[in-house]
């Protein structure tokens, strides 16, 4: 091999490769679970994991730039035919490369503001929260029934926000112990804003909002005016308002 010369390796070609197969697997929970893996999707999201300085097992991509990539992250290269890319992305257009990365430990600071998600089973609201948690210097937190932070699909939704703030589990409100807590709700809550340093919001289903039981266990309870009559909003985007107008009133955005 020339001096400085790029490796070449085997460029895989079949979806029954078991490489192949086993990355694809980590699409279901059980698989995610036994493995304590998961996949990461895409240049952007795949950098973002490795400057945190994520656990990376392997990158599969078309070119170059993935191996970079992987060698970045001291991960394993395994070039891949685009359909064999399809296989493990699960999706009939995806944007390589393709991370396989150990699942973070499940976090809930001490201190700081939470956004917590309480029933939302749609990846794609919560992978919405999650990128809001974020922006907005917000701890992510999943609660009961919500759909699984480190599936695919959160992960695609989230655009790496996974990797710019802390994402944890709960299955009780005995978690948040300490802070105060702030159910949202569509109509008859105070006008949201303000929120203090220790506070966790909570976000139930669109379809179902908070249950009476969560409710009874706020401390406060807020709503968003909406003069133009529609009757609630979309899970994902009310939780973006309401953890927005917070970062606003203590002053670190807007």
């Amino acid at each position: 091999m020339p001096p400085g010369a790029m490796p070449t390796e085997e460029v895989i070609s079949s979806v029954r490769n078991p490489v192949v197969a086993a990355a694809a697997g980590l699409h279901r929970a059980r698989q995610r679970r036994a493995n304590g893996r998961t996949l990461v999707e895409g240049p952007s999201a795949v950098g973002e994991a490795i400057r945190a300085g994520a656990a990376v097992h392997e990158v599969f991509g078309l070119d170059d730039s993935a191996r970079v990539l992987a060698s970045d992250a001291g991960a394993t290269y395994r070039p891949v035919t685009e359909q064999v890319l399809r296989r493990i992305a699960g999706t009939g257009t995806p944007r390589g490369p393709i991370a396989v990365i150990e699942i973070p430990q499940s976090v809930i600071p001490a201190d700081g503001r939470l956004l917590v998600a309480w029933g939302v089973s749609d990846p794609g609201n919560c992978g919405t929260l999650l990128r809001t948690a974020a922006a907005f210097g917000y701890g992510y937190v999943a609660g009961p029934e919500c759909a699984d932070s480190w599936s695919p699909k959160v992960l695609r939704s989230a655009v790496g926000g996974h990797f710019r703030t802390t994402v944890g589990e709960m299955s009780s409100l005995g978690d948040l112990a300490g802070r105060e807590i702030v159910g949202t709700v569509p109509t008859g809550g105070e006008s949201a804003g303000r929120v203090g340093d220790r506070t966790a919001i909570i976000v139930g289903s669109e379809a179902l909002g908070l249950s009476s039981e969560v409710l009874m266990h706020c401390d406060r309870l807020v709503s968003i005016p909406m003069p133009g009559g529609v009757e609630s909003l979309n899970a994902a985007v009310a939780g973006a308002i309401v953890a927005y107008l917070g970062a606003v009133g203590n002053g670190e955005a807007g």
